[in-house]
């Protein structure tokens, strides 16, 4: 039994340890793998967790009087909890070269391994030093001294030491340049521990790491000498010369603007040091900087002197401001200490760089002894003089720190003891109004705010307030902010005259008011004034005025801004000139009137008016200062108009001419200048009306005049600028004809009626005449060159470069006409030397064949000897002009004249033909006779020669000689008739000519009687054949036209073959040649008239394709290729007219086939063409609200929302539908159906998808109308995704049509019919689930019924929204048109009907989600008040304007039939019809005119008053010969409808007893007028 209670003791023990450190199994895994979450900051958190698990751990008992877990253990966990953190670092930086991994990248690593190693020593540490001393222990003390692993504290210092060696390269290589690295070998210092494994600490590898670091060192030396150079050359030329610069400038700048500044300096040097404090702790470095430290510590004396003196400085003003100021609550100690501490942080600075310099050289001494005032012996100056400084700085920062807590001590004393006057505001009233300035003051102690601000400034610098300053600070800052907000408000109001622009001023009048309202009255809702007690009130007080004055602020701010801006457009128009930018004057006016139309919604034009007079004047003066500037110099300051000066028709004008110029001056810029103050208008309605603008154009008629006079003399200067240039266009008068004009003044008249007999006599004109000319024009140019390009009168810039150039193209046209013509001239001349020449070679080389030759060769040979001596005259003339040629090319420019105008004559090889030729000449007369003498015998030859062509040609014509009709082909015939005729034509001409030159030999004629013969026969021939020729002519110039276009003119040929057949009916039997023809036409004739039925009907081929084509030539014999339909001709078609006549019946088919199909076709291009044409009509539904509703939903899909084509004309699209279904059904009866089957079912099934499709979808889109609103504010959940999916789909496919626009698109949508089915599917459920919802919300409350679904659905989904409420009630309730809310718009206070009258609710109604619940309470309210009221009527001093009129509709008509049946009683009914008629009479007239709600009342009383005198007087004389009543239960009477009141408990009910067998149509309306009432 002992057993079995030690095991279960130690059970429970083992499961108390296991539950702590149960958490800590997970994590350690996970920190074995090297993978636990969180890495790095993972590994840290769960040294925390380790921490707090051991301190639940350690006081675990194990009974009887033992521990769970006795230090020994806890020892042995801790170390192996050590271990496990360095296991982790290690396997964490496995693999990463620690000596040539970027520190960049090394650092995070290395920094995160020694911070949770550092944390787990101090957790160790600090658990096992609190179990020691008792805490968290529970008895259970920890013996000894506190835990410290050896091992991890060894490991965390290799971090440290491989981080350090790290960073100091890191250094080293930022002073270092690149070279510098390299030759000094920076980068193998590391190479010592390359081959060390850095990360294993123990006892055995400590040597090779120190041996490393040793190694590691000596390599630095060479580095740290150029280091050492580095560091001096940074002090000698940037730290003592700033620290030099800076106090100097603070020593001599006193309290100057840079004295801060310069102070401030040194701070950015020791910061520097700082930053290089790894490499000034090495000995070396430091040993070597022993000049700089002592230069340094002069400096950093120097400066600590400039920090006591300015804190002396201090202490002084201080000290002097207080002997001033005595009493004083604030006297900024918060800034006097932030300065001090400020000073204590530079004082600090300068003792931590002053402590590092101070070890540096501490450790460069070490071997010696200090001495006993805390120097070493042996310090070199250097030292002395910084433990001087360093002395010096500690001593500064003591001081400080004792003067920065003697001042706050002080502060405090002086607050505590101004304590109690601070809280009289507590106890005043909030604000004040004092009637001599007309200005608010505010009773919050201003005081407060800056001790308010100097605590909280105090608190953050660390200093603890006294108890009793807090509570007073702690109370002010409570109403600090209200305070602080009715100060701006009071001195918001006192200003706000100021502030407010005056005319802007009935703009901000309701805000004002409403300012001033709230501002006046500071009272809570019970009417009692607020003060500062009352916190609550007083917030709500705050909270409406800082609404309503920053109201005002706002629309102010406002309404200045646009003030501003519009004084910058006025200011602007000041300096625009109005006749160069009168646009800019337009767009600024209407800048200005979109800017007040912009304002109309908040500030209505009404209360613009003011305002928009103001800028109306303003315009006004702006207008009055630019329009009298315009009239004074109008003219000059008019846009620049550019006018050129052209010649047109040898006249010069302006282009636009001057008439033209003139015209558009005055009517577009003189009179629409003038004219702007009548047009233009401003910005209110003063000027809206023409004429407010008017006196600044009727001020000054005299400047008017002179602004028309000043035109006058502009264009009149304008003409003398033209006339000025007119003598230039002499040249311009002959410019048509000039090188004709040039050639008849130089040359003279080409057309000499001399013939040709004297060379000289045609040559005409002397050189000097070209010379002359030449010379003239040359200056002439020169002249036109120093005319000017450009001439400016006032606005108009007339550009001269046109007619320069005119006049340099007349004068270059000039010059060419004057070479051309001297050219020309040289030319005739030369070639006068050359016809004279070859006249006279033609005339020598011509050998004669008849007498007559022979004497006029004699003749012309004899003259060419008397004009042997003009020809050397002529060479003269021609080498002068040649000269003259020469002179012109060299004067003239490259490329400004054709080189053929001014080329030279050549005159070479003249003299040798001359020679030639006058040899020649002298030997021609000896050579005439022999030539005479041999013509004879020629002559006699030719003859018998001839008369063989004779005999020859009268053969050949009896062979083709036709003889009877033609056989054959007739065009052969004809032409070898033309060819007979043209050959005896040449036979006769030739004899002819035989017979003339027998006569000039002197030979006896020949006669020709056999060509006589011939000639007879074949004129004979050629007229039998010239019918039938005709007949050819006629038909090929109608036949060779191709058919296509002849086939409409059949009826020509009908004509043709009419007119040919009375041609040939004349013929006669006495001439046979002309018979036979006759005969053959007449055959042809016959054989055209029996095919041209044939080619007026079946072949027209009209709606034939090709193949119809091609079979028909096919029928007719034509080869195969060699015809097509543009090709083919009438005459082909008359050549095959008996083919024609043989297959007619074929063609008939042929072109019945080709009708059938043309059908057919037709109808399919009429259906492609709608499919191409047909486009659907959208318009867009923009779905604000769905959008809205899905986005709150969470609809992210694309699409959703925004705007939503949808389609119109749904029915047209149908009809066209049904009606192509009808057309392709028609097109399958047709017997040519069978080539069109596969495209004809094709279009059968598209349209049957488009025809279901489109009727789907119709229901579709007007359901989704109706459903979409719905689904967009949220209702109905559970089907909502269903609308969703069905609503992304809709608005795809009706994206897809919209994009493609036509109606066919919607049966190439892939499964468009699917789709469209299963939305409509979807959509009937969604309606379905719609429908129950809304029969159960009328269920609940049926007044429901009275809205329509979308109206109930948005009232349900915004049951709290205000508006919605107002919107649907008076749909709710006939009587209520508007309620009331209260101030936190959550209760309904009060009813209003149409007519503006309110009845306040007798019982609040409070505004829920829940809606049925609340307007059933609206119900029971409603009923309630008004049963009150009818109770208390009675009460009113006056029912009439007090009562409501439903209550006072129904009050009257309870006392009415109290009043019947109480004269039925005691028999006075007369008497109460006398007195209803004089009520009647007063009511009728009471004067209510001007309370429309009053009038309403009287003209309800006044018809319910008629109808009781009806029914009072109908019961004195009732019908039928019946008795008045006698009591209250007569039928007269109870027919009649009447109203009881009757109390049940404490409720009013009105009962209405009416009985139906009697009704009249008055009582029927007041029926239910009455049921309206009792709503």
């Amino acid at each position: 039994m002992t057993v079995l209670s030690h095991s279960g003791v130690h059970a429970r023990a083992a499961a108390q340890v296991l539950n702590h450190l149960d958490a800590l199994q997970q994590p350690l895994t996970d920190l074995s793998n090297g993978s636990i979450e969180g890495d790095w900051e993972g590994a840290l958190e769960l040294v925390g967790r380790s921490g707090d698990a051991l301190r639940q751990v350690w006081p675990l008992k194990m009974p009887p009087t033992g521990w769970a877990y006795p230090q020994k253990r806890m020892q042995h966990f801790l170390k192996t909890l050590g271990m496990a953190l360095v296991m982790f670092v290690q396997r964490k930086l496995q693999g990463v070269d620690l000596w040539r991994t970027s520190f960049n990248v090394l650092k995070g690593s290395l920094i995160a391994a020694g911070q949770l190693l550092a944390a787990w020593i101090r957790e160790a540490s600090t658990l096992t030093s609190d179990w020691a001393v008792g805490l968290d222990a529970g008895g259970h003390l920890w013996e000894g001294p506190a835990f410290c692993d050896a091992h991890v504290a060894a490991f965390q210092d290799r971090i440290e030491r491989i981080y350090a060696l790290r960073d100091l390269h890191e250094e080293l290589s930022a002073l270092l340049s690149q070279e510098e690295t390299s030759a000094l070998g920076l980068g193998s210092v590391f190479a010592p521990f390359a081959q060390l494994a850095a990360l294993h600490v123990s006892e055995f590898t400590a040597a090779a790491w120190a041996s490393a670091e040793a190694e590691h060192e000596r390599r630095l030396e060479v580095v740290s000498a150029r280091i050492s150079q580095k560091f001096k050359e940074l002090f000698a030329t940037v730290i003592i010369p700033n620290m030099a610069l800076s106090t100097s400038q603070q020593s001599g700048g006193k309290d100057g603007p840079n004295a801060s500044v310069a102070v401030a300096h040194p701070q950015q040097l020791f910061q520097e040091l700082r930053q290089y404090s790894r490499l000034l702790s090495r000995p070396r470095i430091a040993a070597a900087l022993q000049a700089e430290q002592s230069a340094l510590a002069k400096q950093v004396d120097q400066y600590l002197e400039l920090l006591q003196t300015e804190l002396d400085k201090q202490q002084d003003g201080a000290r002097g401001r207080a002997a001033i100021n005595t009493g004083r609550l604030m006297h900024g100690v918060a800034d006097s200490i932030s300065w001090l501490m400020q000073c204590q942080a530079k004082a600090s600075s300068v003792r931590d760089i002053l402590q590092l310099l101070v070890g540096t050289a501490n450790s460069t001494n070490s071997t010696e002894s200090t001495a006993a005032n805390g120097t070493q012996v042996g310090d070199a100056p250097a030292t002395v003089a910084l433990r001087s400084c360093l002395s010096t700085a500690v001593s500064l920062v003591q001081t400080i720190e004792t003067q920065k807590k003697d001042m706050f001590t002080m502060w405090q004393d002086d607050v505590q003891s101004q304590l109690q006057d601070m809280a009289s505001w507590k106890t005043s009233r909030l604000m004040t109004f004092d009637a001599a300035n007309s200005h608010i003051r505010c009773h919050f102690n201003e005081a407060l705010v800056g001790l308010l601000k100097e605590v909280r400034q105090l608190q953050a610098l660390g200093f603890n307030v006294r108890r009793e300053v807090l509570q007073e600070v702690e109370t002010a800052g409570k109403f600090y902010r209200y305070g602080m907000v009715l100060h701006q408000c009071a001195h918001f109001y006192n200003n706000i005259a100021t502030e407010m622009i005056p005319s802007q001023k009935p703009m901000m009048l309701a805000d004002a008011v409403e300012f001033e309202k709230v501002l006046m009255n500071p009272k809570d809702a019970t009417g009692r004034d607020i003060t500062w007690h009352n916190a609550s009130a007083l917030e709500g007080y705050v909270r409406r005025l800082s609404a309503v004055a920053e109201r005002l602020a706002m629309s102010n701010r406002r309404l200045r801004q646009w003030h501003s801006v519009l004084a910058g457009k006025v200011v602007g128009l000041m300096s625009t000139d109005l006749v160069r930018h009168k646009d800019k004057w337009v767009a600024a006016v209407k800048e200005m009137r979109d800017i007040f139309a912009g304002l109309e919604a908040q500030y209505p034009r009404a209360r613009q008016e003011v305002w928009r007079h103001h800028w109306d004047f303003q315009l006004y003066k702006a207008l009055e200062v630019q329009f009298r500037s315009g009239l004074e110099n109008i003219n000059k300051n008019l846009p620049e108009m550019e006018v050129s000066m052209v010649c047109r028709h040898h006249k010069l004008q302006y282009d636009p001419p001057l008439e033209e110029l003139r015209m558009n001056h005055i009517a577009k810029h003189l009179n629409g200048f003038l004219g702007l103050p009548l047009r233009m208008k401003g910005v209110s309605s003063l000027s809206e009306r023409q004429g407010f603008f008017a006196p600044i154009a009727d001020a000054d008629p005299a400047a008017i005049a002179m602004v028309y006079e000043s035109c006058e003399a502009l264009f009149a200067s304008l003409a003398d600028e033209l006339r000025k240039y007119q003598d230039w266009l002499v040249l311009g008068d002959v410019a048509g004809d000039l090188e004709d004009y040039v050639e008849q003044q130089l040359c003279g008249s080409s057309n000499s009626s001399d013939d040709g007999s004297n060379i000289a006599s045609n040559t005409g004109g002397d050189i000097g005449d070209w010379e002359l000319n030449l010379r003239m024009l040359k200056q002439a140019a020169q002249d036109v060159d120093r005319l000017p390009n450009e001439v400016r009168i006032d606005c108009y810039k007339i550009s001269l470069a046109p007619f320069k150039a005119y006049l340099e193209e007349m004068m270059k046209r000039l010059r060419e006409a004057l070479a051309s013509s001297l050219r020309k001239k040289a030319l005739s001349e030369r070639q006068a030397i050359d016809d004279f020449l070859a006249a006279g070679q033609a005339l020598l080389n011509l050998q004669a064949t008849s007498v007559e030759e022979i004497g006029k060769a004699g003749q012309e040979a004899r003259a060419l000897v008397t004009r042997l001596s003009e020809v050397p005259q002529l060479r003269k003339r021609i080498e002068e002009k040649n000269r003259l040629l020469r002179q012109m090319a060299a004067a003239t420019p490259a490329g400004a004249a054709s080189g053929s105008s001014l080329a030279i004559i050549d005159l070479s090889g003249l003299s040798e033909r001359w020679d030639s030729f006058v040899s020649q000449l002298q030997a021609y007369d000896s050579n005439l006779e022999v030539q005479r003498q041999g013509l004879q015998g020629q002559v006699l030859k030719k003859i018998q020669e001839f008369e063989g062509v004779i005999t020859g040609f009268a053969s050949r014509w009896q062979s083709i000689k036709p003889r009877g009709g033609p056989t054959g082909n007739p065009a052969v015939v004809m032409a070898q008739l033309e060819d007979a005729a043209r050959q005896l034509a040449d036979i006769k001409e030739e004899a002819d000519a035989l017979c003339k030159e027998c006569e000039a030999l002197g030979v006896s004629p020949p006669a020709f009687p056999q060509l006589e013969e011939v000639q007879a026969d074949v004129m004979s021939t050629q007229a039998s054949w010239g019918s039938y020729r005709d007949f050819l002519t006629e038909r090929d110039n109608l036949a060779h036209k191709d058919w296509l276009s002849m086939r409409d003119q059949v009826w020509k040929i009908e004509d043709f073959l009419t007119k040919w057949e009375g041609t040939c009916s004349g013929a006669s039997a006495s001439d046979p040649g002309k018979a036979a023809i006759a005969v053959v036409l007449l055959q042809e004739i016959d054989a055209y008239r029996r095919c041209l039925p044939h080619l007026k009907s079946s072949m027209r081929g009209i709606n034939w394709e090709d193949t119809h084509w091609v079979q028909l030539f096919s029928l007719l014999g034509f080869k195969a290729g060699t015809l097509t339909k543009e090709t083919v001709t009438l005459a082909h078609f008359l050549d095959k007219a008996d083919a024609i006549i043989a297959h007619v019946q074929q063609i008939k088919e042929l072109d019945a086939m080709a009708q059938g199909e043309a059908l057919i076709r037709k109808a399919l291009t009429e259906l492609k063409l709608w499919a191409l044409q047909r486009m659907f009509t959208f318009v867009s539904n923009t779905d604000k609200a769905a959008a809205g509703g899905q986005a709150a939903a969470g609809d992210t899909k694309q699409g959703a929302g925004g705007r939503v084509p949808l389609v119109k004309e749904w029915s047209e699209i149908l009809s066209e539908l049904g009606n192509h279904q009808s057309l392709v059904a028609s097109l399958k009866t047709s017997h040519y159906y069978s080539m069109f089957k596969d495209e004809v079912a094709s279009w059968e099934s598209r349209l049957s998808t488009l025809l279901n499709g489109l009727g789907v979808l119709q229901g579709i889109q007007r359901r989704w109308l109706y459903l979409a609103p719905i689904f967009s504010r949220g209702a109905l959940p559970a089907v909502a995704s269903r609308f969703r999916h069905v609503d992304g789909e809709f608005r795809s496919i009706m994206s897809q049509l919209e994009a493609s626009g036509k109606v066919v698109a919607l049966a190439d949508l892939p499964g468009v019919l699917a789709r469209l089915n299963s939305m409509a599917t979807q959509l009937d459920a969604c309606q379905r689930v719609l429908s129950e919802f809304l029969e159960e919300k009328r269920a609940a409350f049926p007044r429901f019924y009275f809205l329509g679904d979308d109206d109930l659905l948005e009232i349900l989904g915004q049951a709290a929204s205000l508006v919605v409420i107002q919107t649907h009630l008076r749909k709710l309730f006939a009587g209520i048109h508007r309620v009331r809310f209260s101030q936190d718009q959550s209760n309904i206070t009060a009813m209003s009907s149409a007519e503006g009258e309110s009845v306040e609710l007798s019982t609040q109604v409070k505004v829920t989600e829940t809606i049925e619940a609340w307007l059933d309470q609206l119900t029971s309210s409603m009923r309630s008040t008004l049963q009150g009221s009818l109770s208390g009527v009675a009460d009113l001093s006056d029912p009439f304007s007090q009562a409501p009129s439903q209550v006072l509709g129904l009050y009257h008509a309870l006392r009415f039939t109290e009043r019947v049946e109480a004269a039925i009683q005691s028999g006075t009914l007369p008497q109460l019809a006398s007195e209803l008629r004089q009520e009647l009479t007063a009511l009728a007239s009471k004067d209510c005119s001007n309370h429309s709600l009053l009038q309403l009342k009287k003209q309800g009383l006044i018809i319910d008053l008629m109808h009781s005198c009806n029914v009072v007087e109908g019961l004195l004389g009732t019908e039928g010969g019946e008795a008045p009543p006698r009591s209250p239960g007569d039928w007269v009477w109870t027919r009649q409808l009447r109203y009881y009141a009757e109390q049940v408990s404490y409720q009013l009910v009105i009962v209405l007893r009416y009985d139906k067998l009697h009704c009249t149509s008055e009582a029927a309306v007041l029926q239910g007028l009455c049921w309206l009432g009792l709503e």
